[in-house]
């Protein structure tokens, strides 16, 4: 059972945790894109732009320890500043206790109140835990990206899901 769950804005006294609670999913090889951490210096770049522009990122502490986090971060692009991208990830031994809806569905509400009318992800195929969490808190899956992903000698499927309010 899990101990006193708190959810809260990103704040620059986070970048540490959240370096290592990243670089924990990243090194597990199953959940996320990349195939190695970011440099500390990258993660410090990444949230301190998130908090100047008031992006949807979010973190989770049980017991003062960050075992998760959610980002929402607008496209850059000058005709796609409507939509954004979501990125999530929970710690190894705090999956499936919910939070991950919570640090969703709070990532959901900023983002939406900061006039976002698209948000997008990918997820890999086999992750259906995680794309049961996408479609319950309103995504739709829009297409599949066969053989996407290449590693540790087999190939992935990547689903592409998103929601909107046009």
């Amino acid at each position: 059972m899990r101990g006193d769950l708190e959810i809260y804005a990103t704040r620059s006294e986070d970048i540490d945790d959240f370096y290592a609670a990243l670089s924990s999913v990243v090194n597990e090889g199953r959940f996320l894109l990349m195939s190695e951490p970011p440099s500390l210096e990258q993660v410090r770049a990444f949230i301190l732009a998130n908090i100047e522009n008031n992006s949807a990122q979010y973190v989770a502490r049980i017991d003062g320890r960050l075992v998760g986090w959610a980002d929402i971060v607008p496209s850059q692009r000058s005709t796609m500043t409507h939509g954004a991208r979501l990125g999530m990830g929970i710690v190894c031994g705090h999956r499936r206790q919910g939070i991950g809806s919570a640090l969703l569905s709070t990532a959901l509400s900023h983002a939406w109140q900061t006039g976002l009318k698209r948000i997008e992800l990918e997820v890999f195929a086999d992750n259906e835990v995680a794309i049961h969490l996408y479609k319950t808190n309103g995504f739709n899956i829009e297409g599949t990206k066969r053989f996407a992903r290449y590693s540790d000698e087999h190939y992935q499927d990547i689903v592409q899901m998103a929601q909107y309010r046009i």
